[in-house]
């Protein structure tokens, strides 16, 4: 019985001659150009404890990870890289001079809807710069990406920057708390770039918090019909605290045979949800006005300059700060100096990535596809254009291929010594060849191999395995004729490969100290003496 052929598991790649080589030289290619920015290399498990993801990274993350438990321990496959490097600095790093500039790259896993350039096991390549504080920082790890992709032959491609800093004071001075927080930053995204409907999105922020009903629950939401504006709860609560309340509460209910059983919450969970929405004011108004700043922020994106002065606007109707507008402003005309106006940027303070651990500066990366690259052959301009959050590289779509930003407590949440402020971004590889591809760039070219060794017969092979090693050594791609198929066989073989010369090594020319070259190109064969090969190979064809 013929065995069933196993695949590929759905949403992973095979990398088969040239594009293992290609996608390798690319992503050498711009983790060389992080060096000329004083980074240095480091790297991560693939397999990292899943609490370190679950503190910091998000809720959109942590729904799309690897999981399994193995001895008691839970383990997760590594779904991005700056936590792992964050945690890899406070393991070994703490007691170097800041600050710590680290670049990467490696396999990372999520459980994705496959598509074209979105994958479930995908590479990222990027950079930390642990210990970088302000628009300094951000502009150098803003400029190195830039200019990542310039290196890499890239052309079509548009910079969106954000500031997390202006919806965190807003949420602040409304008065919501750290939690409360974190979920509108959550539903940030998909508020002001997914068009989703702005009462769904509010509506279940606010259940989030414990405002709203539970609709999957079966008791009776006794809490939803609370006003606390005429309650008597909250003096019970201040006159008795909140043991004493519980106690005052239960037996009231009892006395009044109100029977709460039959959901899936005991009766003490339930006064005790009552108790703590008796004590704490409705957010609903605070996080309505969130809602609509959020949005309205995302119509005011364009161009750095127009884009400034509207949002000027827009802070001092909301009475807000307009330091971190300040702090976006510098950072950018840094990194002018870096680019010299040469990069087509939008200023976009609704953009907020999606990962829970950004708290200031951040920043996207998209190209467009083969419909930008119409657009600017015809001359029609592109800035302050949106992106529309699609993450797929299609023909004529839109695809982030870079993603960054600033995250100044992570190192803490991570268990270090002190806060240090550090600001990062990666590439996806596989989305930065695709963007390659769809621009007709050359790419990144496998090595050739530069020449075939070919043995006569089976005493000939000690001399010719020698002499390939010896053109190995002179840095030659040698390819050794290992089926010993022949010299009319492996010149078919070389001809079919592209492999510019032959040498032939038998019985005579060992004995002669010498070998006979073939140039596949001219189609011409002579001896040459061992001394001179090398010399003749590297000349070329």
């Amino acid at each position: 019985m013929e065995a069933l052929e196993v695949q590929r598991i759905r949403g992973t790649n095979d990398l088969v001659p040239p594009e293992d080589a290609q996608l390798r030289a690319l992503g050498s290619a711009l983790r060389n150009h992080f060096e000329l920015y004083g980074y240095r290399g480091a790297d991560t498990p693939v397999l990292e404890t899943l609490d370190l993801f679950l503190r910091k990274s998000g809720e959109e993350i942590a729904a799309r990870m690897y999981t399994f438990t193995h001895w008691n321990r839970t383990l997760c496959l590594r779904p991005e890289f700056t936590a792992s490097l964050m945690r890899a600095y406070v393991n070994h790093l703490q007691d170097r001079p800041l600050p710590v500039r680290l670049h990467y790259a490696g396999a990372t896993f999520r459980y994705e809807k496959p598509q074209r350039g979105r994958y479930r096991q995908f590479t990222e390549v990027g950079l930390e710069c642990i210990g970088g504080q302000g628009p300094s920082a951000d502009a150098e790890v803003l400029a190195s990406a830039c200019g990542a992709l310039d290196a890499v032959g890239l052309r079509h491609y548009r910079v969106v920057v954000g500031h997390l800093g202006v919806v965190l004071e807003l949420l602040r001075q409304l008065g919501i708390d750290e939690h409360g927080q974190a979920l509108i930053l959550a539903n940030m995204e998909t508020l002001t770039r997914r068009r989703a409907d702005p009462t769904a999105v509010l509506t279940r922020m606010l259940s989030q918090m414990g405002v709203n009903p539970d609709l999957n629950d079966d008791a009776p939401d006794l809490d939803a019909s609370i006003d606390n504006s005429s309650s008597p709860l909250p003096s019970l609560l201040a006159e008795f605290g909140s043991a004493g309340a519980a106690r005052v509460a239960e037996d009231l209910l009892s006395r009044a045979d109100l029977a709460l059983e039959g959901g899936s919450r005991t009766p003490n969970e339930i006064v005790a949800r009552l108790l703590a929405k008796a004590g704490r004011n409705d957010p609903t108004e605070q996080v309505r006005q969130a809602t609509d700043f959020m949005i309205r922020l995302r119509a005011l994106a364009g161009r750095p300059d127009e884009a400034f002065t509207r949002l000027e606007g827009l802070l001092a109707e909301y009475h807000l700060d307009c330091a971190p507008l300040r702090e976006v402003e510098r950072a950018l005309t840094l990194f002018e100096s870096y680019v010299a106006g040469t990069t087509d940027l939008t200023v976009d303070l609704s953009l907020g990535r999606g990962l829970r651990y950004y708290t200031g500066l951040v920043f996207e990366i998209y190209h467009d596809g083969a419909n930008r690259i119409a657009e600017s052959n015809v001359g029609r301009s592109t800035n302050g254009a949106r992106p529309d959050g699609g993450t797929a590289m299609a023909g004529a779509g839109i695809s982030q291929i870079c993603g960054g930003g600033r995250y100044d407590d992570l190192v803490r949440a991570l268990g270090g010594r002190q806060s240090v402020p550090a600001c990062g971004f990666s590439f996806g590889l596989e989305r930065v060849a695709l963007a390659l591809q769809a621009e007709g760039a050359q790419g990144f070219p496998a090595r050739p191999v530069d020449v075939l060794v070919v043995p006569v017969t089976d005493a000939d092979e000690p001399e010719a395995i020698g002499l390939a090693q010896q053109l190995r050594a002179a840095e030659l791609s040698v390819e050794y004729d290992v089926r010993l198929r022949g010299v009319k066989s492996a010149l078919r073989h070389a001809d079919r490969q592209t492999i510019p010369f032959v040498v032939i090594c038998g019985e005579r020319e060992r004995s002669e100290s010498r070998a006979i070259v073939r140039n596949m190109r001219s189609r011409t064969e002579h001896q040459v003496e061992r001394a001179d090969l090398i010399a003749l190979l590297r000349g070329g064809p």
